[in-house]
């Protein structure tokens, strides 16, 4: 079996409403063929940071905001001033998830000091499945 791709992106501006945890892009339809099989993981978002923002976090969960947590969560203090706009990349693996048929995933973002909203740009969700 050879390796299988699901893509996901979105152009429409997402709120991040100060320092809550929000869905910025989702992927849906993921597959596994057998179990033993990995997820590899990718997002990114572009983001403009609300005021007094200090760090971005971002996470990749299983089905929705509430769901479990895939790898760690990423917590990057910003590289530009509060109001910026920055890139944000996070990259893990759903190891050894068993076999499974059409499985969600979601890229999630918060923004840690905000004492305003921020807005998430675009962002986009990719998955590879590999024996």
């Amino acid at each position: 079996m050879g390796v299988r791709r699901f893509s996901s992106y979105s152009e429409t501006d997402t709120t991040l409403v100060t320092t809550a945890e929000t869905v910025v892009a989702t992927l849906t339809g993921v597959s596994t063929n057998q179990a033993g099989q990995t997820v590899g993981l990718r997002g990114k978002a572009n983001i403009t940071l609300g005021t007094n923002t200090t760090a971005v976090v971002t996470r990749l969960r299983r089905d929705s905001v509430s769901g479990t947590v895939v790898g760690e969560v990423q917590t990057e203090q910003i590289a530009t001033a509060a109001g910026s706009t920055e890139d944000h990349e996070i990259y893990h693996e759903d190891a050894n998830p068993g076999e499974f048929s059409g499985r969600t995933y979601v890229l999630t973002v918060s923004q840690t000091g905000a004492s305003a909203n921020g807005t998430v740009n675009n962002a986009s969700l990719e998955c590879e499945v590999t024996p």
